[in-house]
């Protein structure tokens, strides 16, 4: 208000000065007898002055309009630039999964919330499932995520990340230490990890997911594929999550061709070459175990209308490079890749995760025909886009 009144009467009142300044000889009759020109001009002088102020007032009051508009806009403006400041955090995401670690780094609008900017991204191989003795993380498997982790972190804080938050999945929920293990992990890097259920992995999976395009959410299923678990998702039309809770997944899988198929067993044992006599038996594990699909996402994915996506590693690294970077894959992809690589040792097939590319060529094909899937669209999202906005890791 103190802004208004110096706006509106300030300019005003030097004006009014100005005017009052004039001769008073101009603004009343003289005693001695003028000239009726002379009282004329008189009144004429009145009514000009009148006229200049009305108009001096009226002109100042807009004008003070103006002004005061101009300063709250700026105000306005500076207030929204300083809030979207406030809301803007440079966070980074782990995703502590079976087989690997994910890292992904961004700029994330708390308010809304959702990530302005990806900043980085990173996956490296830690075999945590394999390293499973009577339900414990071994010794050397836990230093050595530690130590990736702190290495990680590093490489964050370089972008600027000023907060951290991850998420573990399967095999921390099969480890009996894994409280005490991720206790030591936050005192030693000051990363706070949160063992998630199936259902939180497979949600946040299919909100990141949704959230990166603009199909009505009915119409979508996300498949995610990890080392130990592989989750399904849908909406049905009472917006209720619908989700297949698999534990086939590809380290898994990988494990059951070695003891069903070559007959052997033990932890870290590559199924390569897995040899193409041995494709229809299994072909026949993974299309066995895609019969535990419930109904209703069998039904939704013959629809037309429905898109599969494919989210996670699996899909998007190991298939993905397997199919020749395409961004949609369907069964002939698959079974023309698997053709080449059938008889492939670890060695030609090359790469950190040669023990399992082949395998995973399997088990989704063997889902694709159980389920009667057409073609699985390929979308680069994994659980870190899903921490870095879900606000019960920022807590």
């Amino acid at each position: 208000m103190s802004i208004s009144g110096s706006i509106r009467e300030e300019p005003f009142t030097s004006m009014t000065t100005v005017i009052d300044k004039q001769p008073a000889s101009q603004y009343k009759n003289s005693s001695s007898g003028n000239s009726f020109g002379q009282h004329s001009g008189g009144k004429v002088t009145m009514i000009q002055n009148f006229i200049l102020n009305k108009y001096s007032y009226i002109v100042h009051r807009r004008f003070g309009r103006i002004i005061f508009a101009l300063i709250l806009a700026v105000l306005f403006c500076g207030c929204a630039s300083q809030a979207r400041q406030v809301c803007m955090e440079r966070r980074t995401a782990f995703d502590i999964g079976s087989a690997s670690m994910k890292m992904k780094t961004a700029t994330v609008d708390v308010c809304r919330p959702n990530v302005v900017e990806i900043i980085g991204q990173k996956e490296i191989k830690v075999p945590f499932a394999e390293n499973i003795l009577h339900r414990q993380f071994s010794l050397e498997i836990q230093n050595t995520g530690i130590d990736q982790l702190q290495a990680l972190k590093k490489q964050a804080q370089g972008t600027g990340a000023e907060r951290f938050a991850g998420a573990a999945t399967a095999a921390f929920r099969e480890a009996q230490n894994t409280p005490l293990y991720l206790e030591e992990v936050k005192n030693k890097t000051g990363i706070p990890i949160r063992v998630i259920s199936q259902d939180e992995e497979a949600i946040l999976g299919y909100q990141a997911a949704v959230s990166r395009m603009g199909q009505a959410p009915e119409n979508v299923i996300v498949w995610d594929i990890g080392g130990n678990s592989m989750q399904i998702t849908m909406k049905d039309s009472g917006r209720r999550y619908l989700i297949y809770r698999g534990l086939l997944a590809s380290i898994s899988f990988k494990n059951q061709i070695n003891e069903k198929i070559h007959h052997q067993t033990g932890a870290n044992k590559s199924p390569n070459p897995i040899g193409k006599q041995n494709l229809q038996a299994a072909l026949t594990i993974a299309m066995k175990t895609a019969e535990e699909v419930p109904d209703e996402i069998k039904k939704s994915m013959r629809r037309e209308a429905t898109a599969v996506i494919g989210i996670g590693g699996v899909h998007n690294q190991s298939l993905r490079k397997q199919t020749g970077n395409i961004r949609v894959y369907r069964q002939d992809d698959l079974a023309s890749a698997l053709q080449t690589r059938l008889d492939l040792d670890d060695a030609a097939i090359g790469g950190h995760y040669a023990d399992t590319d082949v395998s995973n060529l399997i088990l989704v094909l063997g889902f694709m025909k159980k389920l009667d899937i057409g073609e699985v669209h390929l979308m680069d999202v994994n659980l870190t886009d899903g921490i870095l906005v879900d606000p019960v890791f920022w807590q």
